[in-house]
């Protein structure tokens, strides 16, 4: 009889990382002692172990920070839709589709969306899924209150603006009309390029669970506390039902009212496994999917102990940010700028696997400026040149300092340092400041203090990368609007040429236009010099001999993965 082992140490892994949907594996952590009293023999092959990077637990669609905290919740909940191989919508509980309203000249002034959910799928506890659930859940992420990183507000709902700005009194959104039980529409002013995305590619949460807390309390507009209380416990209609987190472990399990059949393994755990022994666990069938980094190393390894594995584009990219309110003066921020090194780090961790990347946007999208050119080559003249336009200068103890004394000092925030990919950049900067008279502080940190800090704005750099982007609307990230609070604007950039191009380009259908503002758009992003793009890597997954490799989803896309068909997947 086969039996399913697990590891008696769970091992921390941080990696830099930050989601507007997002994957990555650019860090690692240190050992701490979980479950030491649990049996190798837990249960027979009928557990599927997942390995991912550190957690912060906060396993709610409406309010999660990392990718590895959705990769948790992911499998407990089902959407509208989801992606295709070809980033496109298909039914996943439900459908969607579009008319377009035009005036008499031919354009298109409104655009309605109707989205009809299945007959029958049901939430985890047995309730059935309603139209009303899925109302809930856009009026939540549409109300003024709301604080999380999705950006639904952005689509030009008809009322939007009246039910954020009207108070208490103001409690539906006019353009959101109920039909019936299963269906509703949404009427947008103008056009959105993911318009149809936004509103479908959504998990549908339950109102009676995310909309009334353990003591009855009832969601109202304008208070996130209800649905909050539902961080750390998930509930959905998708194929598996969180069970417990223990010990960087997540147990999930089967949910037998799942629409699309009961999962072919019976349970799915998510355990936390650092980058270094990613594939040792794997090899030894402790760990059955693991992600490593795609370097030179691990590729060796892979093909010479004949590991499975999968390898795809990633629809994201590594980056390092800077703090715009910290650092303040734009020479400043060119200068540093112009002593990041990138080619020589990227090529010596990730060899062929990645390349160095020049402006802030996955290069897998369509809109990506291929012909884009260095914007700040390596350069230490020109980086004094800046620090001196900026009114810096060295004083008699050979110090870097402004007008009132002080010496140019600098934090960066890294997660695991020494397996980093930008490690070498931050080794040169730190030599080349010290030069100068400068001093580069580099902070190595665990990845939740990585976040922490990144928002609570206490770091003037931090190193990160986004994953899971599938569209050109950078409004997310970029736009002033998300510089405060809701939204994922870390750099504190606030534009209003930038937001002029980002709202310009997200109302843009035709692409060939599309690609030119969306250039014209980055350009500007990095002349404000507060976001240095270093590579566009490769994703990497390798899979156990534990598993039937012929049920596990496997393409070159990285739009529609083996993380959304968990229930598939067969053991031996």
């Amino acid at each position: 009889m086969k039996f399913k082992r697990f590891l008696a140490v769970a091992i921390i892994g941080t990696m830099t990382f930050s989601l507007a949907a997002c994957s990555s594996n650019e860090g690692t952590g240190n050992s701490v002692s979980t479950e030491q009293n649990q049996s190798e023999t837990q249960s027979e092959f009928d557990t599927m172990v997942v390995s991912v990077n550190e957690l912060n637990g906060i396993f709610n669609p409406l309010f999660y920070t990392t990718a590895f905290d959705s990769y948790v919740f992911g499998p407990v909940f089902s959407s509208v839709s989801i992606l295709d191989d070809d980033n496109n919508l298909i039914d996943d509980a439900g459908n969607i589709s579009q008319e377009e309203i035009k005036d008499e000249a031919g354009n298109t002034t409104q655009v309605k969306y109707t989205i009809k959910l299945k007959d029958g799928v049901t939430f985890s506890d047995g309730k059935p899924v309603t139209i009303d659930d899925y109302i809930f859940t856009l009026k939540v992420l549409l109300d003024p209150a709301y604080d999380g990183m999705s950006t639904l507000s952005t689509l030009n709902i008809v009322g939007l603006k009246e039910y954020k700005e009207g108070g208490d009194t103001v409690t539906e959104v006019s353009g959101i009309e109920r039909v019936d039980d299963l269906t509703c529409t949404v009427l947008v002013d103008g056009v959105n390029i993911i318009g149809d995305k936004l509103l479908a590619n959504q998990p549908i949460l339950p109102k009676h669970y995310y909309g009334v807390s353990d003591d009855g309390t009832e969601y109202k507009k304008g208070d996130m506390t209800v649905p909050k209380s539902r961080n750390s416990v998930p509930m959905g209609s998708g194929p598996y039902v969180f069970k417990t987190y223990e010990n960087n472990i997540v147990s999930l399990e089967s949910n037998s009212n799942y629409f699309k059949g009961a999962p072919k393994t019976p349970n799915l755990k998510f355990q936390v496994v650092a980058e270094n022994n990613k594939v040792d666990v794997v090899a030894n069938g402790d760990v059955d999917i693991a992600d490593p980094a795609a370097d030179k190393e691990t590729m060796a390894r892979l093909e010479a102990e004949s590991i499975e594995y999968n390898l795809t584009d990633n629809n994201g990219y590594g980056y390092i940010g800077i703090n715009s309110e910290r650092i303040s003066d734009l020479n400043v921020r060119k200068g540093l700028m112009s002593l990041m090194n990138r080619e020589p780090s990227v090529k010596s961790y990730f060899g062929d696997l990645a390349e160095v990347l020049e402006r802030p946007m996955t290069s897998t999208l369509a809109e990506y400026p291929q012909d884009a050119k260095t914007y700040y080559p390596y350069d230490k003249a020109k980086a004094l040149e800046y620090f001196e336009a900026a009114g810096y200068s060295k004083n008699a103890n050979g110090k870097l300092v402004n007008a009132n004394g002080e010496q140019l000092k600098v934090e960066v925030g890294v997660g695991d340092l020494k397996s980093h990919p930008t490690a070498g950049i931050f080794s040169q900067m730190k030599v080349d400041m010290e030069e100068m008279g400068a001093e580069l502080i580099v902070s190595d940190l665990q990845f939740n203090v990585l976040t922490d800090r990144i928002n609570s704005g206490d770091l003037d750099m931090f190193s990160l990368a986004w994953g899971n982007s599938n569209h050109a609307d950078l409004k997310q990230i970029y736009h002033s609007s998300a510089a405060d609070g809701a939204g994922s604007n870390h750099f504190k950039l606030r534009d209003p040429e930038v937001d002029k191009l980002l709202e310009e380009v997200a109302t843009t259908l035709d692409l060939e236009k599309r690609k030119e503002l969306v250039a014209q758009e980055l350009d500007l992003i990095m002349e404000n010099a507060v976001v240095m793009p270093v590579y566009q890597r490769k994703n990497l997954n390798i899979f156990s001999d534990n598993l039937r490799i012929d049920t596990v989803y496997r393409t070159p896309s990285p739009y529609h993965t083996f993380r959304d068909e968990y229930h598939v997947i067969e053991m031996k």
